[in-house]
């Protein structure tokens, strides 16, 4: 329902910079630089997302975040959701235009739309998982970026499904949602801090995070 009305909320901004992660004792997979949507290979967020991020990384005790996006310009948001779009046509040529742009857009915001920010546009948006101490990735049932019914936050709380996966996502759930994050009822690797998604979910009148 967020998802909805979160470009509705008014925003206050409050003014906090971007940091640069590089340097932070994060692991960074720059995951759309990788991929050639980006031009910088460097990784932004807001000063209080890395705060909260860095509190949250020393009562992980054995793990430790992979950041793979955190804020990124219109530019990158247009790339990635033309991306998806061809990936998206070329799998379901039967589907209509209407049909592509509700597909892609539950997982990509329009770009475009000068009415609503895209929450990476805020530099208040983090996707990333949980390494162990050799740097593995936890088992969290899907790749980053998985456009599927299985990167639902709570697919595997489901009976029957992986427990040991289940176990990750709420390792990584819970350690954001203590810090103040939302999470993502469509993406277990997205969160939101001070951004429109955010002041949605939690009931606040206005977010802090506009466009960077």
């Amino acid at each position: 329902m967020t998802n909805i009305v979160f470009e509705q909320i008014p925003i206050q901004e409050n003014g906090e910079p971007l940091l640069c992660l590089a340097e932070l004792g994060f692991i960074l997979e720059p995951a759309y630089f990788n991929m050639g949507l980006s031009d910088d290979p460097n990784l932004y967020a807001r000063e209080s997302v890395v705060n909260k991020l860095i509190q949250i990384s020393n009562r992980l005790g054995e793990y430790r975040f992979k950041i793979w996006d955190p804020w990124r310009s219109r530019e990158v948001q247009n790339n990635i959701y033309k991306k998806y779009w061809s990936e998206l046509s070329t799998e379901h040529p039967e589907w209509d235009e209407d049909q592509l742009k509700e597909e892609v857009g539950k997982f990509v915001t329009v770009p475009d739309n000068p009415e609503r920010v895209p929450p990476h546009a805020t530099g208040g948006s983090v996707d990333l998982t949980l390494v162990d101490l050799d740097g593995n990735e936890l088992d969290m049932g899907t790749c980053f970026d998985h456009f599927g019914v299985e990167a639902a936050t709570l697919y595997y709380e489901e009976d029957g499904r992986d427990i040991a996966i289940r176990d990750n996502r709420r390792l990584l759930r819970q350690a954001m949602e203590s810090a103040g994050f939302r999470s993502d009822e469509d993406e277990w690797w997205h969160f939101d801090y001070g951004n429109q998604l955010w002041a949605a979910q939690f009931g606040y009148s206005f977010a802090i995070y506009g466009e960077k």
